[in-house]
């Protein structure tokens, strides 16, 4: 087992090993592949509030995901250029971009949906009752907490 070094930087809890754990064991940082394609977590995150509206806006988006305003104006483009999304200058405001899946970028996100929602039962299935219902209370307990804390500064 490795020794921690003295005055180490970061905490050492069940927090952090579980976090770990799931982004790891997930693949978060890694692209996914579904459906015979390669996506950012960042893309299928959006294909996912993308598929649920009719439209929205670029900003609205970024809002939902937690992304920067710069950010998100990539992850658009990018699936434009895929033909995921189309962009259209809002007219109401014309420096806000409306978003709307295509049907190529719809027929993507109910793919994803259905891969995902399988995955999604195949693990909630390997749990106890018990441990579903602590997983629920659990999450929505650290949910809770993490929206009264200040995020994190952009890295630099």
């Amino acid at each position: 087992m490795t020794q921690p070094m003295a005055g180490h930087h970061f905490p050492d809890d069940e927090l952090r090993r579980a976090l770990q754990r799931l982004v790891r064991l997930g693949g978060l940082l890694e692209p996914h592949q579904h459906a015979g394609l390669k996506l950012s977590f960042s893309e299928v995150m959006a294909l996912g509030e993308l598929g649920d509206v009719e439209s929205m806006s670029q900003q609205e988006l970024g809002q939902l995901l937690g992304l920067e305003k710069s950010t998100v104006s990539r992850l658009a483009a990018g699936l434009e250029r895929r033909e995921w999304v189309t962009r259209e200058r809002t007219p109401s405001n014309r420096r806000f971009y409306q978003l709307r899946l295509t049907e190529t970028g719809l027929a993507v996100a109910e793919q994803l949906g259905s891969e995902l929602r399988a995955r999604h039962e195949q693990l909630l299935d390997a749990l106890t009752p018990a441990e579903r219902d602590a997983l629920v209370v659990g999450l929505a307990g650290l949910v809770r907490a993490l929206e009264g804390q200040p995020t994190l500064p952009p890295p630099t």
